[in-house]
């Protein structure tokens, strides 16, 4: 199916129903992780459920709970949940291993399947920022997924962190993360940077963040005195280079994948998305919203579209 350009949206207003659960499940290693289920109809019923995967941030409570409620309105159940190390969850601070995370998801995914208000026939999966990639390696290892949403995801580790930096930049930082490296093998010590230093946001993205703060920030960014607030640990970056969501998507088996995407993301590239969209051998569908930059799909009327496409897809597709 082609690439789609939506102009002309509009917000979507939620309805009451719906229920939140607090809940606790484990990863394979028995770390806790914190959970939040989300029901929007009566009880007893078994509907069709949707994993929310988030973004840099790694927690719950951004920008997911209104993909929550959205999803709710359409009779659509969904988990959300902090990553190992973030928010909420058990687990080591400071690391962002996007491999681990896959791990999470996949934890997460099945405590979701087996619950008793949800039909697991009906199941997917959706990812917001980084958690596109995460979102889609899941549907690569998990059979039940029939249907996979990425919304401003990435593709290649690599490629993202490259389109940020001019080739100059990219030689030193890749010096900084070798360094690093080094280190750590010497002394057992790890770096710790700011999220900038890892991910050099724009000027623009930062001016809106300051927008959302009252929010607690955006699917990359907890709010705190300033992004280098956010801290992790440079030996990350070796994780990220080596996560390729390109890959996974040869991997989807048939299952139908959405892409949506701001035409002016700032922070990743379309033209890095484009092996992700190629791989796909299912159903598929690419839709760029003009003028909107990446946290432009993190509130207000571009999440708001982003999530009556996401509901769409998956009323489409997540049918038994």
């Amino acid at each position: 199916m082609p690439v789609t350009n939506v102009r002309g949206f509009a917000p979507t207003y939620w309805g009451n129903m719906m229920r939140e659960i607090d809940i606790t499940f484990y990863n394979r290693q028995q770390t806790a992780l914190a959970g939040v289920l989300c029901l929007g109809s009566p009880v007893g019923t078994s509907s069709p459920a949707v994993l929310l995967c988030q973004g840099f941030s790694g927690v719950k409570h951004l920008v997911l709970p209104e993909v929550a409620a959205g999803l709710a309105q359409r009779g659509i159940a969904s988990l959300r949940f902090d990553y190992s190390g973030f928010g909420e969850s058990e687990g080591q601070r400071g690391w962002m291993d996007p491999r681990a995370r896959v791990d999470d998801a996949l934890s997460a995914f099945a405590w979701l399947a087996q619950h008793d208000d949800v039909d697991a026939s009906r199941l997917g999966v959706y990812g917001h920022s980084f958690g596109g990639p995460v979102a889609i390696c899941l549907g690569a290892r998990e059979r039940r997924v029939r249907a996979v949403v990425s919304v401003s995801g990435p593709g290649s580790g690599t490629a993202m962190l490259q389109s940020m930096r001019t080739s100059w930049d990219w030689v030193a930082f890749k010096d900084r993360v070798e360094a690093a490296r080094a280190t750590a093998a010497t002394t057992g010590e790890t770096t710790e940077v700011g999220i900038n230093d890892i991910i050099p946001f724009s000027p623009e993205f930062f001016a809106a963040f300051e927008q959302l703060k009252a929010d607690g920030g955006t699917s990359g960014l907890e709010a705190g005195s300033d992004a280098n607030a956010n801290r992790f640990t440079l030996a990350s970056v070796d994780a990220m280079v080596d996560f390729h969501p390109e890959d996974a998507a040869r991997r989807l088996g048939g299952r139908p994948l959405l892409l949506i995407h701001g035409a002016e993301d700032d922070t990743v590239a379309i033209e890095t998305v484009e092996p992700v969209f190629a791989n796909a051998s299912g159903p598929k569908r690419w839709v760029i919203i003009p003028d909107a930059a990446h946290i432009d799909l993190d509130a207000g009327p571009g999440l708001a579209r982003a999530i009556t496409l996401a509901a769409d897809w998956f009323s489409e597709h997540a049918r038994s």
